[in-house]
Parts: structure tokens; C-alpha cells; sequence
């Protein structure tokens, strides 16, 4: 009776407390968690009862639910006991009965058995496991002593099948071994506590651990994922309507289906609105695809309306709700699909709107309805024509990340700014879009880095008058930014935004102060209404201190806070992103009869405002601009001006041509200006941007193809009644398509076209990495080498203001040049981060015997050594230093030459610092194509190529294993998974390969490599470690692929693939499912440059499998 009225005391207090920390999991409401106990003899009765009460701790603060959170128990000692599956205490007073009555068993200690037992027992579909939905699960090991069998194995593949698990170590429990068994990092998934009566105290940080943790894993199904929804319009043809129910089918397929993925949705309308299916229906591909079969259309009756401004509002309240299944809520993207026969017999455009600014994106598919009405329907610039080609045109929609990645490439080298929120809480403003407005900052600030020395952000509300939240120095970090604006409140009142701006001039004052110096300034003024007092004095006076009046941002309408986001950090971010980025850029535009004039002026402003945001320089980015019509006239080629105002008058001075819109012929004209002879620079990056407002009247495709293949990028914006497919083809690629609704909204792309111009998302920046540089300050350098040597050394950094002036203030000693002493003086350094050492010297060292002793020792502690060399310095001793590693060995003639050399090296550190790949283990494909398309050259450089991606990966019969097959009209294999088990004798077998020639049959080699994924050929598809395809092509398949291509990702496979030159971009999104699995480039000799973006893909990314 003691041991029941004890423990009914200590449950008391762990009932409150598991209450409080409950508010922490309250968005982590879902999750599978199985508790592994150590109940070995050396534990001892007493603290097993510790370890019931901390169990019950954590079940009380947790939601208990047959479609929430499900526990588990096993206990272990040199045998495993099942107490309870997570299927069998589905609510929380049995389980919590189930944990006070579980016997404390005894022996020895076999933790890697009861590991593979929880694998095997717990975490399958029969025990209660909802893995197939991609529910999180969740393994807690609590342990006090060393395991007398092996665990490292056993943890591993727990962790392969997806399981999260946090370890336990108590008292002398071995840390080293819990570490191999938990998942990294340790700081995050392990904990040690002295003794059991601790275990209390560990009770909350794990619950706030594991809940973040399912957070993460919710949080990144979100953004991955989406809820899709089909409207259509009855009235169709019948044959139109087949071919709606082709595309659910393909979509149903090719998209990961399931409860916590992709969700489909469909219904149909005339006068009212028909649900079919929706979302909350059980999502998995085959309930979906027997749903698509039951599908039949609802024939309009004679004279009945089409209601589909009735039909959005429906769809609005009614398909697009919690209830009805949209995970709107928990961050997942909405999608609404309108297929629309002909034009409205009711008004869409209120109700369009509405829909829209709730965050639902419309795509809209015209199968008869005019392109007027579609573009008030649609969210632009997802209006289509035609069903060409529609399934991977939406899936590219779907699963488009491209501008994200543009613009959070660009914010990561936004060093310094400071910027204010001028935020208007009257009374009109609803305390709903107040909260919104917070919202929004809150994304807002979590796109720079934020720190006094880098990103600051202040907040000043107001109504009657403005009250300061807080200033630029008040916080230093997200996180109490984050708080801050939390706590801001609403008073309400009038609202006097002039008195509000007019107060704003002191702070800017003390933000200079408080930095020192001069950085960006920036004024996000939100505001709901019309001021009750005078603002153009102080805006003008604001826009005077901004330098520049786009630095000031007015956003008058909620629905447009979400939009207006990435418009305004596109527009702070980009002068930094487009930073020294080389290169040329042609204008190609349409100046036909048909364009009215107003019109014409506006691709002028829009040309001018590119180039404006542009770094125009004769060593840097060189604009020229061609119009056409029937015939071609050439504005000024790219050699002409080097300054934007004479590049600006000369637009000015354009006059229009008229006359038809011969497309193709002006690609070809324009293709030699990006020639040498003619102006243009081919080894660096060349762009061409065709506008036009119509379909052409010549082929586009032959002609674009050819200037693609000279390394020219093209983008394609279409304005008005522009042909898609017809953009498709000149641009080759939907990432760099744009269609415009008018020619006002040119404006809109300006920024967002002028930054992903000058993004470089190869490498735009270091992961992570301790660079020292060492430097020849002796006597034979003169002061102005010596001036070369800091500008090189400044080059390497973007703008951190303390490294460069720390660079410039350094001085030279002067004296002999003993560079073997300076190696030596190198000390290795604890974090562990790439280690680089730069050795710049300009002769030959005077102790030259000394140099190979330090040099190898440097190598053996892991640090990679570049020398650079320049004039007069020895390249045989360069080499020592850097190993005999000619990528890492540098020689320029001069030290003038030396200021640009960055250029070149930038690229090696991008390979060194890369991140560690997170697939240890995996089982990679190549499927390399030999046709007879590609010429023996290119063949030679896409094998090195190969060899290359394969160097990139731990190569072993445990790690990585690699298999190889070539293709053309035929398939022909190579050597299968488990044929070679290291680097140099798989890259020997790949140099070694001929070349067949033939056809280019891609379905008919997919087929065949499915083979490759099996058991006896060496795959370990079974043991659940990632199967991997690399697909590398130059042309487009005379074959289907379709089918070859839904089997390989039905197995689980992900594929990857590589097209050269003239692909086609969306049969090739077919083959790979998602639109980051996809590369391109305009010839084999660019694959380089891409490279380390494959393997970052094929190392960051998941297939998730639906639930079936």
C-alpha cells in the first residue's frame, strides 16, 4: 500500500507539470514514440520505479489518440519483452495504467537485439505503426550500462527506416555507444544524467526536443507537399472531359499521394457545384485512382447557366476548409485547378479575388473561355491553352521552389542593412490583419541574417500619434526579434501617417550613430487607410534619406501582405546577390505592328529598370539590345556603352518598327552578337531575354536550339496573346518562361528577372569553412604587389566589413622569403569545419628544404593547402606545398593579374567546403547515354563526368555502392551494385567504356535498368537504404516514357536526370517526378559547373512513398 499512495503523490505533481509542457506539443499533435527500457540487474528496483514515473510524466504531457500520439513500451536485458504495442493503449488512462503495472524483468544487457526487435516489432504497419502516412516515429533508448553485443549495426538500420531516435545514458552507461545508437547531433538527441532520480529533470527538454522534432518533420512535409483541387466545368465535350480524367490519372501517379503528401481533390459545376471527390477522402494513389475511375461528367441541361463565379465562392467556403480535408493550417500550399469551357454566366471577378487572397493559388486551363476572363480567374502566370503538354506543366507548377531558392541565395550576402517597420494599428485596422501584419514581419526578418554587426530591424507603430516598440539596437537575434513582435499590441485610433513619417528622420539619425557607418536604409510603412494628415513633405524627406525612393514600401491592402513579402526583400536583396557576376545580356524584343505604342514605351521602362539593377561595367556586365519584326534592327551591341546612361538614352532614342513577327529569324540574326568578333565575351555567362506579344510566324525551335548550344541562356517572356508553347520552345525550359497578363505587368518581373540573372546557384557562398591566408611580406615585394595581394585577399569575401578593413590595414615586414618556417607555424584548430591555408609568395623560398616536412604534415592534419604563385615564384616548390594537387596550385604572371584570380578559386573552395553527404549508405545507378547524337569528345567529358559524381561519394560494399549501364536505340549493361566495391576500379571501368552510337530509346533503357534494383544484382532495396538513378541524355526520346518512368518510382527509386544541349525539359520532369531532381545545361562542357549541385541533391534528397 505505501509503494500506490507514494506513487499516487508524485503523479499529482507530474500531472501538472506534463499540463504545462503540454502548450509546447500542442502543434506536434501526431507522432508514433516507442520507449526502449533497460531493465538489466544493474539497475536495481528503486530506480526502475524512477523510470516509471518519468515515463508517465511524459505521457501525461503528451496527446493521447488513436490519430494523434501513439506510445509504445519494450524492456530489455539479454531478452526483449513486448509490454505494450503502440496499437494496444489507444487512450490515455489504459496507457497510463499500462505503465504503472509493467514488471521490472532483470539480466544482462543486450541493446543491439532489443534494438533490431524494436525494428522488426514495433515499427510495422501490424503493431500500429502509421509510417505508411508518414506519421513521425520516434524511438526513446534508456539504458545504464555497456551493451554486451554489437548496437552501431542495429541503430543504423532503425535509423534507416525513418525512426528518430533519442538515447538515454544514465550513470556510467557508455556515451561513446549511446552516441553511435541516437541520431546526430549528439547535443540535440542525447542526454546523460549522473543517476535515476535525475530522470525528472530530463522530462521537459525531451518533450520540447521530440516535439520540435516532429514539428521539423511536419513542417518540411508542408512546404514539400500540397493540396490540389480540381474544379471543372461540366459543359466540356465529352472527349474534353476523357481528357480531364487523363490528367487526374497521370497526376495520381506521378505525385506522391498520400495523407501527410500531395492530396487530390475534384468536383464539378453548371448552375451549382457537384463535390466528387475531396480532400479529406482516404489519400493514397490507389484509393485516388479508383476515385478518377468512378468519375463520370454531369451533362448540362439545355440553357442551364455555368455559375463559375457562384462555383469559386463555393470552393472557397466549402472544398478549401479544415473540415473538408485542406491542410491549410499546418503551412501546406493550396492549389485551385479551373478548367472553364467558356466564359462565366455569373461575375468572377469579386470572387476570384477573394479566393486568391485567401493564399490559394488558381491555375487556370481555358478549353474555350476567353484568355480575358482566365487572367481574372487565374493567378498569374499560370493561364494555359491547350492540353499539351499540361501534366508536366502543373507538376512543374506544383512543385516549383526555383524563386526561393533565387532570392534566399541573394539574402545570404546581405551583410549589413537596417531596417524599420512604420506599422498602423488605428482602430479601422481588424485585429485579425493586425495579427497578419505581425505575421508577416516575422517571415519578414527570418530571411537575413539578423545581428548588430549585419541585419538590423526596428518597429514603430502608430494611429493618433508614433510610439516606438523598439529601435534597431534593442534585439540581436531572430529569436527575441521573433518575442518582440509578438508582444506588439493594438490601441487603435486615428490615423496620422505624415506625423508617423515625419518621426522616423531621428531614428535614422541614431542608426547611423549606433553603426558607425553608412549601410542600406530601409522604410516598410503598412497602413490600411487614407491619412488624416498631410505625407508627401515627409515621404519625400524619407525617400531623400533612403537615396533612392523604391527603398520605401507602401503595402495599402492585407491580401497583399503575403505577395508584397518577397517583392520587398527581392528588391533589398538584389544589389548584393548580383554583386561582381560577369557577364552579357541581350535584349531581343518585338517591335511589330501590333504592339500599341504605349505599350512599346513600357518594354523600354522595363528594359531600363533591368539594366538599372544591373552592375554595368566594362569588367563586369555588358547589355546590348536588338528589335525585330519582319526584319531586325540592332539598338547598340554589347561593346558599345559601359555606363547605364548611355545604355539608358540609347533605349530612350528606340523607335518602333512595325510590320509581322518573324521570332526565329531574329534568334539567328542575334545569335553572332554574343560572339567575340562581334562583341560578346563566350566564356562568360550569356543571356538573351526575348520579349514579344504574340505567336510568331516563323519556326522558333531550330534556331534557339542552336543558340542554346553555344552556351547562350535564353528567357522567354510572353506579354498578352504570346504563344506558351512557342516560349516553351525558345527558352527550353519552363524555370525561364514568364507570361504577363498586360504589359504593366512587366513592372512586376523587373526585380525578380534582374535577380535571377545574377544568381549564381552553383556556389553562392561557402558552407562553411577557417580560411588563413599567408603571405610573402618580404623584401622583393613593393608596396604596390604587396596593395595587389590585399585586393586578392579582399576579393574572397562578400562584405564583411571587419575581415576586409582588417585587410587593408595590414603591413608589410619585409625580410627574406622563409616560407617553410611559415608553414610550420599553422596550429590545428578544434571545430571541425574544412581547414584552408593559402600560401601566396612571389620567389623562391630561402629555406627550400624545408618545405616538405611542414607541407605534409599541414595534409595529414586535414588541411588543404592552395599556393599561389605569382612572377618569379618557384612552381616546383608551389607544388609541394599543395601536394602535388594541380586544382589547388595557382600561377599568374603578374600581381596586377592576381586581383581577378578569385574567380578561379572561388570554384575549388565551393568543392572542398561542401557539406557531408547525408546518404552514407545508398545504392547509386548511372544510365549514361552513348547515341549517335554525341560526338566522341563529349562522350570522353561525360564520362569524366561521371567519374566526377562518383568521386564525390565513400565507394564501398557497405556505403555507397555504384552500377552502370549505357544506352541508345539499345540497352547495354556495364557492371551491376555489387560487381565493384571501390572508387578507382569502378572510374577505371568508366573511362575504359566505347561508345556504340544509335538512337535514343530513354523508356526502353528505364525499363531495362529497373533490373539493376534488385537483390542478386547487388541493390539493397530491402534493407530500406536509398536506391538512386542518374540518367544522363543529350536528346529526346523516340520512345514512350511514361510508363518506364512511374514503374522506377513506384519501386521507390529516385531519379535523377541530367539533360545537354537540345532535351526536352518536360519529358524529362516526367522521368524524375519533381522538378529539383532535374538539371540542364547548353553543352557538355558546362557539366562542370554543375556538379556539386547534383550531388547536393542526390545527398539532400527523399522519396517519400505513399501510403497504399
Amino acid at each position: 500500500m505505501s509503494e500506490v499512495s507514494d506513487r499516487g503523490v508524485r503523479r499529482s505533481g507530474l500531472q501538472a507539470e506534463g499540463e504545462q509542457t503540454s502548450t509546447e506539443c500542442a502543434k506536434a499533435s501526431v507522432a508514433d514514440m516507442v520507449f526502449l527500457v533497460d531493465g538489466s540487474s544493474s539497475i536495481g528496483l528503486s530506480n526502475f520505479q524512477e523510470v516509471r514515473q518519468f515515463l508517465r510524466s511524459v505521457v501525461t504531457g503528451l496527446d493521447i489518440a488513436p490519430n494523434k500520439v501513439r506510445i509504445g513500451l519494450a524492456q530489455y536485458s539479454d531478452e526483449t519483452y513486448q509490454e505494450f504495442l503502440l496499437k494496444d493503449h489507444m487512450d490515455k488512462t489504459s496507457l497510463l495504467e499500462a505503465v504503472d503495472t509493467f514488471q521490472y524483468r532483470t539480466g544482462g544487457t543486450e541493446t543491439g537485439k532489443a534494438i533490431d526487435f524494436l525494428r522488426t516489432q514495433y515499427f510495422t504497419e501490424e503493431a500500429g505503426s502509421r509510417a505508411g502516412k508518414r506519421v513521425p516515429q520516434i524511438a526513446v533508448v534508456i539504458t545504464d550500462g555497456d551493451s554486451t553485443d554489437d548496437v552501431i549495426a542495429s541503430a543504423q538500420r532503425l535509423r534507416q527506416q525513418g525512426v528518430i531516435v533519442f538515447g538515454i545514458g544514465v550513470g556510467e552507461a557508455n556515451l561513446k555507444q549511446l552516441e553511435s545508437i541516437a541520431n546526430r547531433p549528439p547535443e540535440r538527441f542525447l542526454s546523460s544524467i549522473s543517476n535515476y532520480t535525475d530522470l525528472k529533470t530530463l522530462k521537459d527538454s525531451l518533450l520540447k526536443t521530440v516535439c520540435i522534432s516532429v514539428e521539423d518533420q511536419r513542417q518540411a512535409l508542408a512546404e514539400r507537399f500540397a493540396d490540389i483541387f480540381f474544379l471543372v466545368d461540366s459543359g466540356v465535350t465529352a472527349a474534353e472531359f476523357q481528357q480531364i480524367r487523363s490528367i487526374l490519372t497521370r497526376l495520381a501517379n506521378q505525385l506522391n499521394i498520400g495523407t501527410s503528401a500531395y492530396r487530390l481533390g475534384w468536383a464539378q459545376y453548371g448552375r451549382e457545384v457537384k463535390e466528387e471527390y475531396l480532400l479529406n477522402a482516404r489519400q493514397t494513389r490507389i484509393k485516388t485512382l479508383n476515385g478518377v475511375k468512378r468519375l463520370r461528367q454531369r451533362k448540362l441541361q439545355p440553357n442551364e447557366p455555368r455559375n463559375l463565379g457562384k462555383a469559386l465562392m463555393y470552393a472557397s467556403t466549402n472544398l478549401f476548409t479544415s473540415d473538408a480535408g485542406s491542410r491549410a493550417e499546418q503551412g501546406y500550399r493550396q492549389f485551385l485547378v479551373v478548367i472553364s469551357g467558356k466564359d462565366s454566366d455569373d461575375p468572377v471577378y469579386r470572387e476570384s479575388r477573394l479566393i486568391k487572397s485567401s493564399g490559394i493559388t488558381v491555375v487556370g486551363l481555358s478549353l474555350g473561355a476567353s484568355m480575358q476572363e482566365m487572367r481574372i480567374v487565374a493567378t498569374p502566370p499560370y493561364i494555359y491553352q491547350s492540353f499539351t503538354n499540361i501534366v508536366p506543366i502543373m507538376r512543374a507548377v506544383f512543385e516549383r521552389q526555383e524563386a526561393e531558392t533565387a532570392l534566399t541565395g541573394g539574402c545570404v550576402q546581405k551583410d549589413e542593412a537596417d531596417i524599420f517597420f512604420l506599422i498602423d494599428h488605428s482602430g479601422s485596422i481588424h485585429p485579425n490583419d493586425f495579427e497578419d501584419m505581425k505575421k508577416f514581419m516575422i517571415e519578414f526578418l527570418n530571411t537575413f541574417r539578423i545581428g548588430p554587426q549585419h541585419v538590423r530591424i526596428g518597429v514603430v507603430k502608430y494611429a493618433d500619434s508614433p510610439d516606438l516598440e523598439f529601435d534597431l539596437t534593442a534585439h540581436s537575434d531572430v529569436k527575441s526579434l521573433e518575442n518582440a513582435v509578438e508582444q506588439i499590441r493594438q490601441i487603435g485610433g486615428g490615423t496620422e501617417t505624415g506625423r508617423a513619417l515625419t518621426s522616423m528622420v531621428p531614428h535614422y539619425d541614431r542608426a547611423l550613430f549606433t553603426r558607425g557607418h553608412e549601410v542600406p536604409e530601409y522604410l516598410v510603412v503598412i497602413t490600411d487607410g487614407k491619412s488624416a494628415d498631410e505625407v508627401k513633405v515627409p515621404a519625400e524627406q524619407l525617400q531623400e534619406i533612403a537615396g533612392d525612393p523604391k527603398r520605401t514600401f507602401f503595402a495599402n491592402n492585407f491580401d497583399a501582405l503575403t505577395p508584397i513579402k518577397d517583392d520587398i526583400i527581392t528588391d533589398i536583396c538584389s544589389p548584393e546577390a548580383c554583386n561582381d557576376k560577369p557577364g552579357d545580356l541581350l535584349f531581343l524584343i518585338d517591335s511589330s505592328g501590333s504592339i500599341e505604342p504605349q505599350d512599346y514605351e513600357k518594354m523600354k521602362d522595363f528594359m531600363k529598370s533591368v539594366i538599372t539593377k544591373s552592375a554595368i561595367a566594362q569588367d563586369n556586365v555588358h547589355v546590348g539590345v536588338m528589335q525585330f519584326s519582319t526584319i531586325q534592327q540592332l539598338a547598340f551591341p554589347l561593346n558599345q556603352y559601359y555606363s547605364k546612361e548611355e545604355m539608358l538614352n540609347a533605349i530612350t532614342a528606340m523607335q518602333q518598327v512595325g510590320g509581322g513577327t518573324l521570332t526565329g529569324e531574329a534568334i539567328t540574326d542575334v545569335s553572332q552578337y554574343f560572339d567575340g568578333l562581334r562583341g560578346g565575351r563566350p566564356g562568360m555567362r550569356q543571356t538573351l531575354i526575348v520579349i514579344t506579344d504574340g505567336e510568331a510566324q516563323d519556326e522558333v525551335k531550330e534556331p534557339a536550339v542552336a543558340l542554346r548550344n553555344k552556351g547562350v541562356e535564353i528567357y522567354a517572356i510572353g506579354v498578352v496573346d504570346a504563344n506558351t508553347t512557342q516560349l516553351l520552345e525558345i527558352s527550353g525550359s519552363a524555370k525561364r518562361t514568364y507570361t504577363e497578363r498586360d504589359f504593366d505587368a512587366l513592372k512586376d518581373l523587373e526585380t525578380e528577372l534582374a535577380l535571377e540573372l545574377c544568381t549564381n546557384t552553383d556556389c553562392k557562398k561557402t558552407e562553411k569553412a577557417d580560411i588563413i591566408f599567408l603571405v610573402d611580406g618580404s623584401t622583393s615585394i613593393t608596396l604596390e604587389k604587396f596593395r595587389s595581394m590585399q585586393k586578392f585577399m579582399s576579393s574572397m569575401y562578400s562584405s564583411k566589413r571587419e575581415v576586409l578593413r582588417a585587410i587593408q590595414e595590414l603591413k608589410s615586414p619585409y625580410g627574406d622569403t622563409y616560407t617553410g618556417k611559415a608553414l610550420a607555424q599553422w596550429r590545428r584548430a578544434d571545430l571541425n569545419v574544412p581547414q584552408i591555408l593559402m600560401v601566396i609568395t612571389d620567389g623562391d623560398a630561402t629555406d627550400r628544404h624545408s618545405l616538405v616536412a611542414p607541407s605534409v604534415a599541414l595534409r595529414e592534419h586535414g588541411i588543404s593547402v592552395f599556393s599561389i604563385g605569382v612572377e618569379g615564384a618557384n612552381k616546383k616548390q608551389l607544388e609541394i606545398m599543395a601536394g602535388h594537387d594541380s586544382s589547388k596550385v595557382f600561377y599568374v604572371d603578374s600581381f596586377k593579374a592576381l586581383e581577378t584570380l578569385y574567380k578561379n578559386i572561388t570554384q575549388v573552395l565551393c568543392d572542398i567546403t561542401k557539406p557531408v553527404c547525408e546518404k552514407q549508405q545508398a545504392d547509386l545507378v548511372f544510365l549514361l547515354d552513348q547515341s549517335g547524337s554525341i560526338n566522341p569528345e563529349d562522350y570522353t567529358i561525360m564520362k569524366k563526368f561521371t567519374t566526377d559524381l562518383v568521386n564525390s561519394f565513400k565507394v564501398s560494399e557497405n556505403l555507397v555502392r555504384v552500377g552502370l549501364a549505357q544506352f541508345s536505340s539499345e540497352f547495354q549493361d556495364e557492371f551491376d551494385l555489387n560487381q565493384f566495391n571501390s572508387q578507382d576500379v569502378v572510374n577505371k571501368h568508366i573511362l575504359s567504356m566505347t561508345q556504340r552510337g544509335g538512337g535514343t530509346n530513354i523508356g526502353r533503357a528505364l525499363d531495362s535498368i529497373r533490373g539493376y534494383f534488385e537483390a542478386l544484382r547487388g541493390s539493397r532495396r530491402s534493407a530500406g537504404i536509398s536506391q538512386n538513378l542518374v540518367l544522363i541524355t543529350d536528346g529526346e526520346s523516340q520512345d514512350d516514357v511514361e510508363v518506364a518512368a512511374d514503374g522506377l518510382m513506384a519501386l521507390g527509386i529516385e531519379v535523377f536526370a541530367i539533360g545537354i544541349g537540345n532535351v526536352h525539359d518536360l519529358e524529362l520532369l516526367q522521368i524524375t517526378g519533381a522538378a529539383e531532381r532535374l538539371f540542364t545545361v547548353n553543352n557538355f562542357g558546362r557539366l562542370d559547373e554543375i556538379k556539386q549541385k547534383v550531388v547536393e541533391t542526390i545527398c539532400e534528397s527523399t522519396l517519400y512513398k505513399a501510403g497504399e
